[in-house]
């Protein structure tokens, strides 16, 4: 018989549909490895991190390559704070490489959580607007 951990981990895998790799969009992207059914989250099984919020003022020793890091994948308020997960740069799951498309396959839900918008084809790259949460992006 198998143990409840075991059961979880296959679940997880059934639920795979993303894998990372060269985007011509920009760096790194999400691509669908099989196509992924309309309004189903693409992460499945990521488990939340706790988020503190930092002043910008907070984060003036650290190095500058790692403070652009930082801008590029979390997001700087108006206020000029910024959430960052407890894990730091080093929790970073396959969701923080979502590029952003003007056309986006991906809606967000609470700022965090990624649907699918329509089927997303196998081979297609994830998109979201980056709009939909970060003030740099609207027009």
């Amino acid at each position: 018989m198998m143990n409840k951990s075991k059961k979880d981990i296959l679940e997880r895998i059934k639920n795979t549909y993303c894998k990372l790799k060269a985007s011509c969009i920009q760096g790194v992207g999400v691509f669908a490895v099989r196509d992924i059914p309309e309004n189903i989250n693409p992460f499945f099984g990521i488990p939340d991190q706790k988020w503190l919020r930092f002043s910008m003022d907070e984060l003036g020793e650290i190095d500058k390559n790692i403070m652009e890091m930082i801008d590029d994948f979390f997001v700087i308020e108006k206020n000029n704070t910024i959430n960052i997960p407890e894990y730091g740069l080093n929790g970073m799951d396959m969701s923080f490489f979502v590029n952003h498309s003007d056309s986006p396959n991906l809606v967000t839900r609470e700022g965090r959580y990624f649907f699918t918008a329509r089927k997303i084809k196998k081979g297609e790259e994830l998109t979201v607007g980056y709009d939909a949460y970060d003030h740099k992006y609207k027009q």
